[in-house]
């Protein structure tokens, strides 16, 4: 072995520049796989984090008294893993009233919050506009203090219950819930989290003043009997609680670790306090759905990028090839000189061993500098994480070298010792041409796709506790059998369909300059099939890559715009946009092009309560994109052409229309809040088309009216959303919105943030990041991939280069040869690429069609990258060409002609 070792240094050593581009195409093509680890690693925790985030409170559970909650909130407090606990309370309010200059004024029902000091410093489910907590006084929410038209230091009577005396507070403080809706959930441990309907209005309360005077009149919900309280706004009574928080620093690595990591936290603090408390655990469930997400993120990385590392590994067969003459005569040599098989493979293994070392520790740094000059903000690099990418990089280093050095001279290592100095080396077909694997992988995968296209058949993740993709085999076998399928076609023909069709298109042109170098180039069609096979599966990769990862992106902002609603969207606290005008103040903020105002409330279908959306239909095109795919049964346009002719139209989304059996032209009773007495009263509507998509929208049941007609009704105080267009970066209009509007409460949302918070769930797993790695690596590849082919053309040639310049043939008539060939090459290369490319694409978006919300319509093109993939390989044929073409003057003709 020490022998062999010397012996492979000695080899290498003697021939420095095949050794570099050896090592350096190898090198390249394990960055492509090492930079992949790490960026999929760090997108995994960033998706942790993300998720951990999102969640504005953990673990909620009921317990049966005051002291219970003050007992037990201490004892979770104290456990390994908890960042905070609090005993706190929630309790219906059956309404408040408050008595001012302006008369008197009431609400309708709600809910009370009690918490103690401290609460919201570490639990983020509200936030104070005004003034804070104080013992004996009330915090109103902001929607609650304007029905009330209360202020600091006004009387507010809040009434527990019909017969309940009414307790006065003064009025602390001014906040805005966040979170209503886990908050004031169901707390059942064993049917899990179950969000409720917000309450139209909510009290909170110090903790001490609400167990000393509104807790006497209202009984207390035991845990015992919280599953009759699954209902949403079902709840009667005082529920005590401990709410804690997990530190999060205990979660790392990816979602389904940090699942696992979160149900044994909880699991100990239950485990420890035994029959005190049952969690319902909003933090494993959100981690659970994150898990989900990201069998996904992993599933589109390794088909966006092993096709690519794999192919990236067949330019290390073309460097080898370079190099396969002087090899074949070296091993001849030995084998002459007692050598055995066994010998020549450990030498073709210890070669392969510093080759692949050296490339894979190259290869190592630049996916480490890749993936901190590529990524915006680079990625969160640790130790272990890089010991990872490197040993992957080392294997596969080693393993590409030894693999393209076996593929290059496993001919040689097999026939005899005169078949070495030969080169004739006789093999009959191997095993899957004769069973044609080829063939039968292009007929399966044809079929999966016309399958799925036909079906809508798709991968889907399983909701259970163990995150698990179904069918994940089924979602990899289109794409990864065409992949196989044209590789191996393209081995059978062996350049044979390139070479028919350049000398049908030669035909009698073969008299002329043109048409010899043509009918030469047909000669060689093996030849040109190994650069065709390369160059072409690696554009095709690229195109591929592009193709789908633009489409990606922007479905994700389609969906994003969707969720939010528009580029930028602004909540305002009730009667604020009527009375200020706010959608005219927005609309004159600089790079605002257009805004619309939005009534976003709540009615009841029969017994179904459904968001509803007020809208002015001559101004809700100015501010937000609407598509025909939302709309059944006509057009955006003519659906909004509807809703401006009737006044009580309304559109009723698909899952409603189904439900009750509706159709166009049917009255539609609603029962809507009067938000003058606080009561319900029936509203007719006309039911003018289905809608099954819409801006801010819930995905399932939602309804869309006319926003005048809706005011009218339940004598609202006007919209309390305004949707904005913008012209320029949304993050920087967004700001400005917010510094002009800031005094009147708003909360502003753009389109940016909206769609890395989707990126951390479903929809829209992030592939910029590696997209950008890969297509930077697909250029760089390119343009080596045909530099490599025009070297190995020359290498292959140079025998018969020699023999004509020996005869009288000009350098320039030589060279001809070689641009002839790689021009053949690079062309027929971009043509596989595009053909394949796009079906590739389009297979990955059918497997993948429901994850986009909408569908895309068609690919999306990226212009810019596909010409920079094309300019890659072109500018990497014109600088090849042209040094091997200056080459040609410094062949050593006698040397060569004496090599045989």
């Amino acid at each position: 072995m020490r022998v062999a070792g010397r012996l492979a240094i000695s080899g290498l050593v003697r021939a420095p520049g095949r050794t570099l581009t050896r090592i350096l195409v190898l090198a390249a093509a394990t960055a492509l796989l090492g930079s992949m680890l790490l960026f999929v690693g760090d997108s995994l925790r960033t998706m942790t984090a993300a998720s951990v985030r999102s969640v504005p409170l953990d673990w909620q559970g009921p317990v049966p008294s005051y002291q219970a909650a003050l007992h037990t909130a201490a004892g979770v407090a104290r456990q390994p893993g908890v960042a905070q606990a609090s005993a706190t309370a929630t309790a219906p309010l059956v309404g408040a009233t408050h008595r001012g200059a302006s008369g008197t004024t009431t609400t309708g029902s709600g809910a009370v919050l009690a918490v103690p000091p401290g609460y919201e410093r570490h639990i983020q489910t509200f936030r104070l506009l005004q003034g804070g907590f104080r013992p004996g006084q009330v915090v109103l929410d902001q929607q609650m203090a304007a029905t009330l038209q209360a202020h600091l230091g006004d009387p507010v009577k809040l009434s527990p219950g019909k017969g309940k005396p009414a307790h006065t507070y003064p009025v602390s403080g001014v906040a805005i819930v966040t979170s209503p809706d886990v908050l004031f959930q169901p707390l059942n441990p064993q049917v899990g989290p179950t969000p409720a309907q917000p309450p139209a209005n909510i009290a909170l309360l110090p903790l001490g003043t609400f167990a000393s005077t509104y807790a006497r009149a209202v009984p207390s919900i035991t845990p015992a009997t919280v599953g009759s309280n699954a209902v949403p706004g079902a709840q009667t009574g005082v529920q005590w609680q401990v709410q804690a928080q997990a530190d999060p620093l205990v979660f790392h690595g990816s979602p389904s670790a940090a699942y696992a990591q979160a149900t044994h936290v909880v699991n100990r603090v239950q485990r420890n306090l035994p029959g005190q408390v049952v969690f319902v655990d909003n933090l494993a469930d959100q981690l659970n759905t994150a898990a989900g997400d990201a069998l996904y993120a992993e599933a589109l990385y390794i088909m966006l990028a092993v096709p690519g590392a794999l192919i990236a590994l067949g330019l290390v067969y073309l460097a080898a090839l370079g190099a396969v003459e002087r090899d074949r005569r070296d091993l001849a040599l030995l084998r002459a000189h007692g050598a055995t098989r066994r010998d020549l493979v450990v030498l073709a293994g210890a070669e392969s061993l510093v080759l692949g070392l050296v490339a894979g520790l190259l290869g190592a740094a630049l996916a480490v500098l890749a993936t901190s000059t590529l990524i915006a903000g680079g990625v969160h690099l640790t130790a272990g994480r890089v010991a990872i990418a490197t040993a992957a990089c080392l294997a596969l280093a080693v393993a590409g070298a030894m693999a393209a050095r076996m593929a290059a001279t496993g001919r040689i290592l097999r026939g005899s010792v005169a078949e070495g100095r030969t080169g004739s080396v006789r093999l009959g077909k191997p095993l899957w041409q004769r069973l044609y694997v080829d063939v039968a992988a292009l007929v399966v995968s044809g079929l999966v796709y016309w399958l799925t296209a036909r079906t809508g058949f798709s991968a889907v993740v399983n909701p259970d506790s163990n995150p698990t993709l179904s069918l994940s085999v089924y979602m990899f076998l289109a794409p990864a059998l065409l992949w196989i399928g044209t590789t191996l076609l393209l081995v059978r023909l062996r350049g044979r369909a390139l070479a028919w069709a350049v000398r049908r298109f030669a035909g009698r042109r073969a008299e002329n300059r043109r048409g010899f170098l043509l009918m030469s180039a047909g000669r060689r069609g093996g030849a040109l099939n190994r650069g065709l096979t390369v160059v072409g599966l690696l554009l095709a990769f690229g195109v591929n890559l592009g193709l789908f990862s633009a489409t990606y992106d922007q479905q994700a902002s389609v969906d994003a715009e969707l969720t939010l609603g528009a580029d930028v969207t602004v909540t305002a606290p009730p009667g604020v946009a009527a009375k200020r005008d706010l959608a005219g103040r927005i609309a004159r903020v600089p790079g605002v092009t257009g805004t619309t105002a939005v009534d976003h409330s709540y009615a009841y279908v029969g017994p179904d309560l459904q968001d509803t959306f007020g809208i002015d239909p001559q101004t809700i095109d100015h501010a937000t994109t609407l598509r025909d795919y939302y709309f059944l049964g006509g057009s955006a346009h003519q659906m909004l052409d509807r809703l401006s002719k009737r006044p009580d139209a309304i559109l009723v989304s698909k899952e409603t229309i189904t439900d009750y059996s509706l159709k166009t032209g049917d009255l539609l009773k609603l029962r809507v809040v009067d938000q003058r007495t606080g009561g319900f009263r029936v509203v007719p509507f006309h039911v003018a088309g289905a809608v099954q998509e819409f801006p801010s929208a819930p995905k399932d049941s939602f309804m869309v009216a006319n926003i005048r007609y809706l005011q009218a009704a339940d004598h609202g105080s006007g919209p309390n959303v305004v949707f904005a267009r913008t012209s320029g970066d949304p993050p920087a209009v967004a700001r400005r919105v917010a510094a002009a509007t800031r005094a009147d409460g708003t909360v502003v949302k753009n389109i940016r943030e909206q769609t890395r918070q989707t990126v951390s769930s479903i929809t829209t797993v992030d592939l910029r990041g590696i997209s950008r790695i890969e297509e930077a690596f697909t250029v760089l590849l390119a343009a080596a991939a045909m530099a490599l082919f025009v070297t190995l053309i020359v290498a292959e040639r140079r025998h018969e280069f020699a023999t004509m310049v020996a005869v009288g043939a000009s350098l320039r008539d030589v060279a001809a040869f070689v641009w002839s060939e790689s021009a053949l090459v690079l062309g027929a290369g971009l043509l596989l690429a595009g053909g394949l490319g796009w079906l590739l694409s389009a297979m990955l978006v059918a497997m993948l069609q429901h994850v986009f919300d909408p569908p895309p319509d068609t690919l999306a093109v990226p212009g810019r990258f596909l010409l920079e993939l094309g300019a890659g390989a072109i500018l990497g044929w014109l600088v090849a060409t042209g040094l091997a073409a200056r080459s040609l003057g410094r062949l050593q003709l006698g040397a060569l002609l004496r090599e045989r």
